[in-house]
């Protein structure tokens, strides 16, 4: 009860120094839920109120401030707003979800500005699949040990087939495995002859990739292997690799599969999402 009733009374002080429209000599004769409405208002236009009280909250632990909020005597216009939060939590709950909603939407213009700045490396395409002068560029930064990225090769093939107006470049990134850079310098080879895209596909197949079972790959799509072994060694593979990681880094990208479609970050995941990501910047 304590640190409940700390919750309430860190966000109401908050609240009250706030333009609230109801004041102290009429409070009496204001109904409950004009009160609700004043303090949703209040919560709306500054939902960061609600966040920095839950912060506050989980600080205390045993609590001294805690003891001492409960002592301190409410005035009748505090006990009253403390009521209505109490009796409303729902109120918090929104405004908590308003702020995130808001960070999130700032996190994502930041992120655009990041990839505006770094366009012409994040859709460079040493490797790509698609129409080579499409309209629209979808780039995936993504691991070839990563389970989600295996899940996103099948969507991706079937956007090249039904987009004859895209192109997608490909970044392969190497941190969650050794044989991670072994698929990608092996795709990078592979696309020396005109079969990236295929070497793409099968390796993401592999549950786990190594180099034995990557070689075969090699081997079933007839590729020429020596050229095959000195492209996957060669100075152009190390210099692309550096290249990708580099561009990663500008970016300050933090998972695989990133996405990312005409400079644009892009959250969707499914076939659907993915294509109605596309059509929106058709116009349809």
């Amino acid at each position: 009860m304590r640190k409940l009733r700390f919750l309430t009374t860190a966000i109401l002080s908050t609240i009250l120094s706030c333009n609230i429209a109801i004041s102290a000599e009429n409070f009496n004769d204001v109904p409950e839920e004009e009160v609700a409405r004043a303090i949703a208002n209040v919560l709306k236009k500054n939902p960061k109120i609600a966040y920095d009280a839950l912060v506050e909250y989980k600080k205390v632990k045993d609590v001294q401030k805690a003891i001492n909020e409960e002592k301190r005597e409410l005035t009748p216009l505090e006990e009253k707003i403390s009521e209505v939060l109490k009796d409303n939590p729902l109120l918090v709950v929104g405004a908590l979800q308003i702020y995130e909603q808001e960070k999130q939407q700032e996190q994502l213009l930041k992120t655009a500005e990041s990839y505006k700045k770094y366009i012409k490396e994040i859709n460079s395409d040493e490797l790509y699949a698609g129409n080579p002068n499409g309209k629209y560029v979808l780039a995936e930064f993504f691991d070839f040990s990563c389970g989600y990225c295996k899940q996103m090769a099948p969507r991706l093939e079937k956007l090249i087939k039904n987009n004859p107006d895209l192109k997608i470049v490909f970044k392969p990134v190497s941190f969650l495995s050794r044989n991670s850079e072994i698929a990608a310098r092996a795709a990078i080879a592979a696309s020396k002859q005109g079969k990236f895209l295929e070497m793409y596909l099968k390796i993401m197949q592999e549950v786990r990739p190594n180099e034995v079972s990557i070689e075969k790959i090699a081997k079933d799509l007839g590729l020429n292997m020596d050229k095959y072994k000195e492209d996957m060694k060669s100075k152009q593979t190390d210099e692309l690799l550096d290249k990708v990681r580099k561009t990663a880094d500008n970016i300050n990208m933090k998972s695989v599969p990133t996405l990312v479609l005409n400079g644009m970050p892009l959250y969707a995941v499914e076939e659907a999402q993915l294509q109605r990501a596309i059509d929106v910047l058709r116009g349809q």
